[in-house]
């Protein structure tokens, strides 16, 4: 196994080779100096070895003698060499890998440090909140519990008389025992009173409560002459009863909320993370785009959308587990 220090030098070497075409020349910088090895037609230098050693030292490692450093330097080339002649440096995923090497690099040198540096003043989040305030009105909103009887269009009369009347029995009860207020499933509604009386399955074991409903929903799960009982409503108050299409309804509102603008210090903290996404976004969009312009990038989507690419695997199926003697 090659040390790790060794290993991570190969991938840079690499790396620069992929960029280099592995010229056969020095390196940049190594203009001076007497020769003080070759490898594969590359000369090392005494100019190598001092930046190797600035390198090691700016990064907190280790600097050998020369000529263990010599030596570390024409090992790397070699092994470099080496892979080049097996055809690792044409392989994909090697490429790939020696690209993100490159990529991460000029990240670190040329765009964290950008990033770091944005910032959404207070300024510009009152602006924004001036621009955009429609965004943060919160939606007025009704609770309603309610008594429910199934008598639908194919009901005989005899069963919707019978469904009517328990509805009626339900809030004479509701009325001489009416449910505790406060918080919580029943919210004020029917109480123990929607057990007894309701067929409603979500809401019969809860007081009746179907919870909070938008007052300007276009749609709910109650027939729209139910729920618009229920809104013309005061609070606390309950409805008679009333004729739906899938049978019989008593409705209460047992809460209300206005709604209305929310005022810049409840949303000052959301609206920030908003704005500095947008800016990080803005910039890395830059980014890329001057990386595009310097390269001369063309693109043929069309061409692209002709291409044909295989398709993904199929899950392995589950192995069904056996049962045991």
């Amino acid at each position: 196994m090659f040390p790790r220090r060794l290993t991570r030098a190969l991938l840079l070497a690499s790396a620069v080779c992929l960029v280099s075409q592995c010229e056969k020349q020095a390196p940049a910088g190594a203009t001076s100096g007497k020769p003080l090895a070759t490898v594969a037609g590359t000369t090392v230098t005494e100019q190598h070895l001092l930046d190797e050693a600035a390198w090691r030292r700016a990064n907190n490692q280790a600097v050998p003698p020369a000529p263990e450093l010599l030596q570390e330097i024409v090992n790397r080339l070699a092994l470099v060499e080496k892979a080049k002649q097996a055809g690792v440096a044409d392989d994909a995923a090697t490429k790939r890998r020696i690209q993100s090497v490159i990529i991460s690099s000029l990240r670190e040198k040329e765009f964290d440090a950008a990033l770091a540096k944005v910032m959404v003043a207070d300024e510009e989040v009152a602006a924004a909140y001036e621009a955009r305030k429609s965004e943060f009105a919160s939606p007025g909103l009704d609770r309603f519990a309610i008594l429910f009887q199934a008598a639908d269009s194919k009901a005989t009369e005899a069963r919707k008389a019978e469904a009517r009347k328990l509805l009626e029995d339900g809030m004479t009860q509701a009325e001489a025992q009416p449910a505790a207020g406060g918080r919580g499933p029943a919210a004020g509604g029917f109480g123990q009173v929607a057990a007894r009386h309701s067929e409603d399955q979500v809401s019969r074991y809860k007081g009746g409560d179907i919870g909070w409903i938008e007052t300007a929903a276009k749609e709910t799960r109650l027939p729209a002459n139910v729920i618009e009982a229920g809104r013309a409503l005061e609070k606390g108050k309950r409805s008679g009863v009333v004729e739906a299409a899938d049978g019989f309804y008593v409705i209460m509102k047992t809460d209300a909320r206005p709604g209305g603008e929310r005022p810049l210090d409840q949303v000052t903290d959301s609206l920030r993370q908003q704005l500095l996404r947008d800016k990080r976004r803005a910039l890395e969009e830059g980014f890329l785009a001057d990386a595009l312009k310097l390269s001369k990038a063309t693109v043929d989507t069309a061409a692209a959308a002709q291409v044909t690419l295989p398709d993904a695997p199929p899950a392995a199926a589950a192995t069904p587990e056996l049962s045991p003697p």
